[in-house]
């Protein structure tokens, strides 16, 4: 079973931050969303070690935060 406790808001960790790196790859998908026009479809190939569940997932988290929605599928592997 989980322990609860509550402690005073001066006392709570703050959020954690995040790092310059994520960042700038996150800005970096945003940028790649907002390219892409209504009638267009973007195109991503994955570098060596990266997945294309792992730019699919990171397309979509990016649409979110700018306030739109992404259709994406996988072809070809």
């Amino acid at each position: 079973m989980v322990k609860f406790t509550r402690v005073k808001s001066s006392a709570a960790p703050g959020p954690m931050r995040s790092t310059g790196r994520l960042t700038a790859r996150m800005r970096q998908y945003e940028d790649y969303v907002n390219a892409v026009k209504s009638s267009e479809v973007g195109q991503l190939t994955p570098d060596e070690g990266e997945t294309t569940r792992g730019l699919a997932l990171r397309v979509s988290r990016a649409a979110k935060r700018v306030g739109k929605t992404a259709d994406t599928w996988v072809r070809d592997g």
